[in-house]
């Protein structure tokens, strides 16, 4: 069993897409239309918030039939939730520290040699070394015994 860790050079890879310059376009043209529309949330909430009068904030206040006081009450509230949401998994964290102690990350096994393959008895030692040096190996029939009859 191998270890995780980085990528080899030789295992890194791109992924190239082949898309028409009409395609490009129309998904450029759709991004800028969603981030000017979440530019534009931001102001609305960051304006009617602090109290920033400007003509965005007249033109939605009009729309929605909202004032400044209930954006803020809105951002209030949500910022009172994430605080309690906030606390309570703080409380967690540290309940679960003091019931169970700091979990350490699990250890790998130890490397397992070709007599501790052997004693399983599902393959004998010979097959196991032509396994191990080879990349591939093919066999006329099934080498490993059935769980129910071991060899040997």
């Amino acid at each position: 069993m191998e270890q995780s860790g980085p990528r080899n050079e030789e295992e890194s890879f791109l992924i190239v897409g082949n898309r028409s310059w009409f395609r490009a376009c129309l998904d450029f043209f759709f991004s800028l239309l969603f981030w000017a529309y979440g530019l534009v949330v931001v102001l609305f909430f960051v304006s009617a918030t602090f109290g920033l009068p400007n003509g965005l904030t007249k033109i939605l206040h009009a729309s929605f039939h909202t004032m400044d006081q209930d954006v803020r009450n809105l951002v209030i509230l949500a910022f009172g939730i994430f605080l309690l949401f906030y606390a309570t998994l703080y409380i967690n964290r540290a309940y679960n520290k003091k019931r169970f102690g700091t979990l350490q990350r699990r250890t790998y096994p130890a490397a397992v040699d070709n007599l501790e393959l052997k004693s399983l008895g599902l393959l004998d030692l010979e097959i196991i070394e032509k396994l191990q040096a080879n990349d591939y190996t093919v066999f006329e029939t099934n080498p490993i015994a059935p769980l129910g009859s071991k060899k040997p």
